[in-house]
């Protein structure tokens, strides 16, 4: 497995050490973890080609119903 060094500043430390401690892991564990979720949290395949490619520009809002069919609200 490839080892990383990175510089961080104290305070980050003292929380990422906090964090690993109650998921009762290591802090190189809890990094790669949040790495990988970083990273695999990318947009789905194909999403910005898709993106507002619609052929139509009739997108329009649906009729709404009166307020008054609204049903009472309980009060608590």
């Amino acid at each position: 497995m490839a080892q990383l060094t990175i510089y961080i500043d104290d305070k980050t430390l003292e929380r990422i050490e906090r964090s690993a401690q109650k998921e009762h892991g290591s802090v190189s564990g809890w990094v790669r973890k949040r790495l990988n979720a970083s990273l695999d949290s990318g947009w789905p395949a194909g999403y910005f080609e898709i993106f507002a490619s619609l052929k139509e520009n009739k997108i329009e809002r649906p009729a709404q119903p009166p307020r008054k069919a609204d049903r009472k609200r309980i009060a608590f």
